[in-house]
């Protein structure tokens, strides 16, 4: 037999599907900017137990990074300091913020993310939520 759901619970439900609509179409919209705009270069590799990112981030000072890792996402938002140069063209600047959104092949565990920053490379390893041991297989 199926309960009838009554009116208040089904507002709130529509409400919260809404609400997680609006939230993916936002990050769609979010990626698509970024997208058209200037990205450090990344790395994912993908261990038994971990999942480390790496992204060029030449020029920015470790202060000036800002990290946020969930399971399933890492973002990363990055400011420079402004620099002018002037060549032939005019007068140029850099980008004086990078956003870079990646995410994970694996769900993982934010609560344990490591983060270094070394010579403009910025390297977050985090542990899987699940882990899979590799074994050789011999040919026979």
């Amino acid at each position: 037999m199926k309960k009838r759901m009554d009116s208040k619970s089904f507002i709130d439900k529509m409400l919260e599907d809404t609400a997680c609509t609006i939230e993916s179409i936002k990050n769609d919209i979010e990626k698509t900017i970024v997208d058209y705009t200037f990205l450090p270069g990344k790395d994912i590799i993908e261990t038994d137990e971990t999942v480390i990112i790496r992204i060029d981030l030449a020029g920015v000072k470790k202060e000036n990074i800002e990290i946020k890792v969930t399971e399933t996402n890492l973002r990363v938002k990055a400011e420079f300091e402004d620099e002018h140069s002037e060549d032939a063209m005019g007068y140029n600047r850099r980008p004086t913020l990078i956003k870079r959104s990646v995410r994970f092949p694996k769900k993982v565990i934010a609560e344990e993310a490591d983060a270094r920053f070394e010579n403009g490379l910025l390297t977050v390893e985090v542990p899987k939520l699940e882990k899979k041991e590799s074994f050789t297989v011999n040919i026979n």
